[in-house]
Order: C-alpha cells, then structure tokens, then sequence
C-alpha cells in the first residue's frame, strides 16, 4: 500500500526504528520497505533484523544496528552511525518496549527501573539523539509508541501504565515545541494486537489476561503500523487504535465510575492470587 500523503511530506523517505526485528516495529519496517524507503532499523537482538531481511527487499537500502534503547552510551554510538549513512531523517519511530503486569506491592524495584528505562528513557534517548538533526533540518515526522495503558491505569499494571504516559506527556510537549520548526510529532495509544511484548512477563496471571487480549483481537501489527503512518502523516497527535482502545478512551473520560466499578471487579479476582 502506498502512503501517499507520508510521501509528499517526505521524499526522501528515510527513517530509524528502534525495536524493528518483531512485532510492530517490524510491522512499520516492512510497510516503508515496500513503499521504497531506506531503513535505519535498529533492535537489542540484531539476528532477528538479519532473519527477516526478506521481507526488506523492496526498500532503497536497509541499515541494522544492535541497540538497547536503555543503553545510553550505545544509543550515542548507534546515532553517529546513522547520522554518518544520511542526507536527512525524515521519520524517527521510537517503537521498542517492554510490556510487564504485576500487583504494585509484589513488583521488584529492579523491574520498574527496568521498564522506566526501557520504555520511557528509550523513548527519551531517540528524541534527544535525533532532534537536533530534524531542527537542522527544519522537517521531520516523529513517532512514539505509547498504551491505552499510560491512561486507563489499570490494577496490576502500574510500572507499564506509568511509563507509558510519561511517554504520552513527552510526546505532547515535544509536540508544542516542535511544530514551529516543521517538525511533527505523534503517539500511538493501542490496546493489546498479537506481539510477543509479554513473552517474558512476570505473572503467569497477567500474561495470560495478554495473551487473550491478543488472542480475539480483531487488528494485527501491520494493520495498526498502515493506520498511524497514515494518520501521523496527516498531522494527527494522539492516534487511537483499534476500536477498543477508543472505546476505552471514551469511557475514561466520559464514564469513569464506570471504569472504577470495572477494576473493582478486576482487583477482587486478581486478589485471589496474591
């Protein structure tokens, strides 16, 4: 499918993806490689880039890198690297993450640096190492990945839930900033479709309310990476997909006892296994 309206933004078609080997990062990788562009992509564990070099054929030119995004000292390498391989940066996604679930009082310290660090400071790090370069440039198009999560607040998931709306209000203001300078900026809010984000889960109990999640979703990865270049590309902030997660935004806001009754509910089965 071609991405008209993101192609007459940016001729140039180049981006940097991070977390680009699996799930919706690839899904974005695989959607600009057909539509010609040359990729910068990026992913802690490099040999899944390497394995799915097929699907990245019909791009202009493909450039891997290893990169933990919570790495900051390596982020700093991996973006002397592109900047040295580029005319100009036309689209940053910062897409990696992780995805966790565990009641407040049994999650490890450990485990909330960890997510903070991967989710928020990953996401931080791209902006930092890549804006001074679309300022430059005065045009650019930036992508974050967020959650419904970082504004429904659901019981369990507090580290995720507060590291994805940190990433929401980074975005937002970047989003201010940057606009004078041409320079766009978008967050994508979905809910659960089918990625291996909690594959190394804490709780056999969360991970299995995941997986269902995932399992009767009715969108896919490459389906929500088409919709939000679309909507990114027309000037649209906050990017609310699928369905659900609309539904979700609209009782949030709109029917919050609603919701509360919902996560009562939630917190007294969750209670039986803690």
């Amino acid at each position: 499918m071609e991405l008209k309206t993101l192609h007459k933004k940016y001729p140039n078609k180049t981006a940097f993806i991070t977390g680009a080997g699996s799930g919706l990062g690839l899904a974005f990788a695989k959607l600009l490689a057909e539509n010609n562009w040359t990729l910068h992509l990026s992913d802690i564990n490099i040999t899944s880039l390497e394995n799915n070099s097929s699907l990245f054929q019909k791009a202009k030119e493909v450039y891997n890198y290893t990169l933990d995004v919570s790495n900051k000292e390596q982020y700093a390498q991996v973006q002397q690297q592109v900047l040295a391989n580029i005319e100009s940066l036309d689209l940053l996604i910062n897409n990696a993450g992780i995805g966790d679930g565990l009641l407040f009082k049994d999650y490890p310290i450990e485990k909330w640096e960890k997510m903070i660090e991967v989710n928020l400071m990953g996401t931080y790090y791209g902006c930092h190492f890549f804006t001074p370069q679309l300022l430059k440039q005065q045009k650019g198009l930036i992508l974050n990945v967020g959650s419904s999560a970082g504004f429904m607040n659901a019981p369990g998931m507090s580290a995720y839930s507060v590291s994805k709306a940190a990433v929401y209000s980074l975005s937002e203001t970047l989003y201010h900033e940057l606009k004078l300078k041409n320079i766009h900026v978008s967050v994508l809010t979905p809910t659960f479709f089918k990625t291996n984000i909690m594959e190394n889960a804490s709780s056999k109990v969360f991970k299995g309310f995941a997986e269902k999640q995932m399992k009767y979703s009715k969108t896919n990865a490459d389906e929500v990476a088409r919709i939000t270049l679309e909507q990114a590309s027309k000037g649209k902030f906050q990017i609310i997909h699928p369905t659900d997660a609309r539904q979700k935004f609209f009782y949030k806001k709109w029917l919050p006892k609603l919701v509360e009754k919902q996560y009562f509910k939630m917190m007294q089965k969750l209670s039986q296994f803690s």
